[in-house]
């Protein structure tokens, strides 16, 4: 708690240094309580974890997403500071909660760029948002998996594409020689605007931080 008359920190590190100070205090004010001690002290112990990782990762000066399942949102941040926000509509894991850490982005989803007839200059037809995918896999190092589509009310075909994209994936682990190490998955449900968005986002080895962020859930619509 900051005392009356002292000067509040200002710049992305000592807000994330704060935060962690308040999580390791405990419980915020205002933060729901739950009724297992045991979950209420995991969810803690989450929250600062991912507040130590942050920390690190905006003391490097570099792009990176934060993805937090429990509040519905994909945060885009450089040196800490939100760029971008995303809505998740819908989650799915390969565990009883979603892998918690960071990770690397191993590659960035293909384009379907546009085609151009022969001898006309590529540049003249610039990749635009609309050419990027709305469903595609994100693989992680370590081995891992973030399965992107928009929801199957939305897009039936590329739900349906994106659950056989990940048993395929699934499948070639287990017939792997490094089969019997976990490889976790998770499955975000994005509107096809901001799965696309995200698409165009994300750079080659950008790091990806899994975790919550809070101790509270977010609230349903």
């Amino acid at each position: 708690m900051w005392r009356a008359g002292r000067p509040i920190p200002s710049g992305p590190l000592p807000v994330l240094a704060a935060g962690l100070c308040v999580l390791l205090g405990g419980p915020a004010d205002g933060w729901a309580q739950s009724s297992d001690p045991a979950a209420e002290r995991q969810m803690l112990q989450e929250a600062n974890r991912t507040l130590q990782e942050e920390i690190r990762l905006a003391a490097k000066h570099q792009t990176y997403l934060l993805i937090d399942v429990a509040q519905g949102v994909i945060l885009l941040k450089a040196h800490g500071v939100e760029v971008h926000r995303l809505a998740i509509q819908s989650w799915q894991t390969s565990d009883d909660r979603p892998p918690v850490g960071t990770f690397r982005l191993s590659a960035r989803p293909p384009v379907d760029r546009p085609k151009t007839q022969p001898g006309q200059d590529a540049t003249e037809h610039p990749i635009e948002l609309d050419d990027m995918p709305a469903e595609y896999r994100l693989p992680l190092t370590p081995a891992g998996s973030i399965f992107i589509a928009p929801p199957i009310q939305a897009q039936p075909w590329l739900r349906i594409r994106s659950v056989l994209r990940e048993w395929w994936i699934r499948l070639a682990a287990l017939s792997s020689s490094d089969s019997k190490s976990a490889h976790p998955w998770l499955r975000l449900s994005l509107s096809i605007d901001q799965a696309r968005s995200l698409a165009w986002s994300v750079t080659e080895n950008m790091p990806i931080l899994i975790g919550r962020t809070t101790v509270s859930e977010a609230k349903s619509p």
